[in-house]
């Protein structure tokens, strides 16, 4: 058994193994938001328990990375720290170059690697997972790499030519088997997801072939799919074994109950107090910011709008009731900024406006219509320029009544205003491009590919699967009329599932005395 300071401990470079990766500024650079708690007894002081909330995981990273930078560290970890009996029983003896998700480049591996393998599989062992079951979580991270081998091209006809049909092709075979073997799934099954997409048109079900494109998409859709449960079934296994009332760890038997926490003991209720850590992305602007940079952004406004609230305005009012002889300090408040993006004061914001943008039509199609919404909503009339002047209103032919104003946080960008947005946030002005957008909010997995997990034969495999299923229990508050429809029909969006999880986290940081650790900006150049 081991100590719970021992497994508070060994969480952290776990989650930095399957969380963290490099980037063009970072090394080491968290690509997911975590807040622990841990509790410790008020009377001795000692830890009694901890649990560990994960914030969006950036899921474009497991099937595409930029130049320079790289996948999540656990990919090279396994090919560094692995021995070569490992790497040919999971078919990675190819090596890094081999692998698509990896970008086909060998010159990405670290010195640290190998030795971070090492401490990895120590700190599974800390949560309590036996031998076995490191076996299958290595299976999976190598399920995800064969998955994002396997190509498709056009189907050929009688005559030679070709239709928009796709087929895999005879080389992807292997792969294809690869990923099933590993994840427990029936290739014939696998192939029919990502090659059709069901409908029910009348009450009966067709099945309609996809294009190149469509199925390589939904390919990248299941392998993010996998890769993500894993992650999440990780901070489920982490929190079990932090639990204040879970006795010592028990080496889990074969089978499901390794998914379980511990029989647990009943312990007299002691008093308790918590300190929290929370460690997330800074505010991001690069060269193409997209979804990710402005949920990642969003976060920051919430948070530096609590910074706001309790070094500005609770203090200078707590001065004034007081009666303290003081001088009232300004500052910029950015509710303004929050209000645009989450919606607030009877209004819907942008992301409540990218919900209602998930209907027909191709993803571009739907990018395009979100942006001409926000434009129309928040852009006002003759605003093109980033310095934010307003042009010459004139108003919209047969358009009565008033127009709507600009917000004063939204630009419409005189160059790429076709595509791009500008929301002025406290840190700066930030350019995004909707490609993509509202794909990556409704996160489109069909029902044939989330139901594949629950089909697997492998009681690890269906246990990291079931991490993700787990239906939203809570209703957005803040929620536009029809979302709760919307919800029923497509699932709760990403956006919405991030909203309301900052929302319980501010909710956690105003029960606490907060500490602000100053952050250095970094170099240009790494």
């Amino acid at each position: 058994a081991t100590s719970l300071e021992d497994r508070v401990l060994s969480s952290n470079p776990l989650l930095e193994s399957f969380g963290n990766a490099r980037t063009l500024k970072n090394d080491n650079s968290s690509r997911f938001g975590k807040f622990i708690k841990i509790s410790f007894n008020t009377d001795t002081g000692t830890i009694v328990g901890a649990s560990i909330s994960n914030y969006l995981l950036e899921k474009t990273r497991i099937t595409t990375q930029i130049e320079g930078e790289r996948n999540y560290h656990i990919f090279y970890q396994l090919f560094s720290g692995a021995d070569e009996q490992v790497l040919a029983k999971f078919g990675l003896e190819g090596g890094i170059a081999s692998f698509r998700y990896l970008g086909n480049r060998a010159t990405l591996k670290s010195r640290r690697d190998a030795s971070a393998f090492v401490e990895t599989m120590a700190c599974l062992d800390q949560i309590g997972v036996s031998e076995e079951g490191k076996n299958e979580v290595l299976g999976i991270i190598a399920a995800v790499l064969h998955l994002g081998n396997i190509d498709f091209e056009l189907v050929k006809t009688e005559g030679g030519n070709s239709n928009e049909n796709a087929r895999m092709t005879d080389s992807s075979a292997e792969s294809l088997r690869m990923a099933c073997f590993l994840l427990g799934l029936e290739e014939s099954k696998v192939s029919e997801a990502m090659l059709t997409k069901l409908l029910t048109i009348g009450g009966k079900t067709i099945h309609k072939p996809q294009d190149v494109a469509q199925a390589s998409d939904k390919r990248d859709a299941f392998a993010k799919l996998v890769y993500s449960s894993l992650f999440l079934w990780m901070v489920n296994k982490i929190n079990a074994t932090l639990s204040e009332d879970s006795g010592p760890v028990v080496p889990p038997s074969p089978g499901a109950e390794q998914f379980s926490p511990p029989p647990r003991v009943h312990k007299p209720s002691v008093p308790t107090g918590f300190i929290g850590v929370l460690d997330i992305y800074g505010f991001e602007n690069f060269e193409n910011n997209g979804f990710e940079q402005l949920l990642i952004n969003y976060a920051n406004e919430k948070l530096q709008r609590h910074f706001n609230r309790h070094l500005f305005e609770v203090e200078q009012n707590l001065y004034s009731s007081e009666g303290v002889d003081w001088t009232y300090i300004t500052f910029n408040d950015n509710r303004p900024c929050l209000e645009l993006i989450e919606g607030g004061g009877g209004n819907v914001g942008i992301l409540s406006t990218l919900d209602d943008c998930g209907g027909m039509g191709s993803a571009s199609e739907r990018d395009v219509n979100f942006l001409a919404q926000i434009n129309q909503k928040f852009g006002g009339k003759g605003v093109s320029h980033m310095n934010g002047k307003k042009g010459k209103k004139k108003k919209a032919p047969g358009s009565p009544g008033k127009e709507p104003e600009r917000h004063p946080n939204f630009i419409t960008p005189k160059f790429g205003n076709d595509r791009q947005f500008v929301v002025v946030h406290y840190a700066g002005e930030v350019r995004y491009t909707v490609t993509g957008f509202v794909e990556k909010n409704v996160e489109t997995l069909s029902n044939e590919l989330k139901d594949l997990g629950s089909t697997s034969s492998k009681m690890f495999a269906l246990g990291v699967f079931a991490a993700s299923s787990s239906p939203a229990t809570s209703s957005d508050t803040t929620s536009t009329p029809g979302s709760a429809r919307r919800s029923t029909i497509r699932g709760v969006s990403v956006a919405s599932q991030f909203r309301l999880s900052l929302q319980m986290l501010v909710m956690d940081l105003e029960c606490t005395q907060p500490h602000y650790v100053r952050c250095i900006k970094p170099n240009t150049t790494k």
